[in-house]
């Protein structure tokens, strides 16, 4: 917070007195919010999202009352930087979180798990949850479990529920990495949010047999970052979000999220928003108040960036 700042100032500003001022320690008294004040944790029932802004990938945070969730962990950029080190687990610190309560990892593809080695070496986690077997640069985990549909807990009244894949799943090697990722719905006393990973049109259409009832949320983390393999009219109308995002790289190669794909949810009355144009996404799911989405672009623009 703002005011902890001025305070370590002024505390600065007294410890830097000349020597032989009286008291000089005090300034050291003013310096202590600044350490010690955390960024409020929502409410029971009431939690936090962070879609964090990693480029072409993706890496959610979610935060209830007393507990934090890490879903995917977002690119690998070379051999020594990923989203992991440079800006989850910075984000992580700044949210004053010293541990993840869970960690899935939804599927194998790098811009999903590429900084999860990073997280996992920095950020004590409870368990990893996921769709494939780890690499060997990923360090083992005393509890490491395969998500699967039907997996359910609850985290100061807020449910998480693996919607995809089906355990029977797993015995068909001909599946891909995509069409087997972790969906998870997590639902708030005050909204719903579903993660879908990678998934294609194979997986939808197996989501909407199985667990159709579940789907109705009313934010989406856009299947696939708007490919065209994904997001069939099928699957968007029974989701019925009314804001969707897109976690995307500036100018990526793949050119997601598909203007198709965007017209889709546009004539489904969602409202979209784009990592890369946007930024970060917090998303508050609170009493007495609507979702709120706070775009970080919009919020703290810098004087070279449009305003979208």
């Amino acid at each position: 917070p703002a005011w902890t700042i001025v305070l370590a100032v002024f505390g600065v500003l007294w410890l830097l007195l000349p020597r032989g001022f009286p008291q000089r320690w005090l300034g050291l008294i003013l310096l202590l919010p600044m350490l010690i004040v955390h960024p409020q944790r929502p409410a029971i029932g009431e939690m936090k999202v962070a879609v964090l802004d990693v480029g072409q990938g993706l890496a959610v945070v979610i935060q209830t009352a007393n507990h934090t969730l890490l879903y995917d962990a977002g690119p690998s950029y070379s051999s020594q930087s990923d989203a992991g080190s440079k800006i989850i687990v910075p984000f992580l610190r700044g949210e004053g979180v010293t541990k993840l309560d869970g960690f899935v990892i939804s599927h194998n593809d790098s811009d999903h798990s590429g900084g999860a080695a990073s997280v996992l070496a920095q950020v004590p986690v409870a368990w990893l949850a996921s769709s494939f077997d780890m690499p060997e640069t990923i360090q083992p985990m005393p509890k490491s479990l395969q998500c699967f549909a039907g997996q359910k807990w609850t985290w100061d009244s807020v449910s998480f529920e693996v919607l995809y894949p089906s355990l029977e799943s797993y015995a068909n090697l001909d599946l891909s990495d995509n069409n087997r990722g972790c969906v998870i719905k997590i639902t708030s006393q005050f909204g719903s949010i579903l993660l879908s990973a990678d998934i294609e049109k194979e997986a939808e259409v197996a989501l909407l047999q199985a667990n159709i009832h579940a789907l109705p949320s009313d934010i989406l983390i856009a299947p696939h970052h708007g490919s065209m393999t994904s997001s069939t009219p099928e699957f968007v109308q029974a989701v019925g979000a009314k804001d969707t995002i897109f976690t995307v790289g500036y100018l990526n190669r793949f050119k997601h999220p598909k203007p198709a794909i965007l017209q889709r949810y546009k004539a489904s009355g969602a409202h979209l928003y784009r990592s890369d144009y946007q930024g970060e996404m917090e998303i508050i799911f609170a009493k007495d108040a609507p979702i709120e989405i706070k775009a970080w672009r919009a919020l703290k623009p810098k004087y070279w960036q449009d305003k979208y």
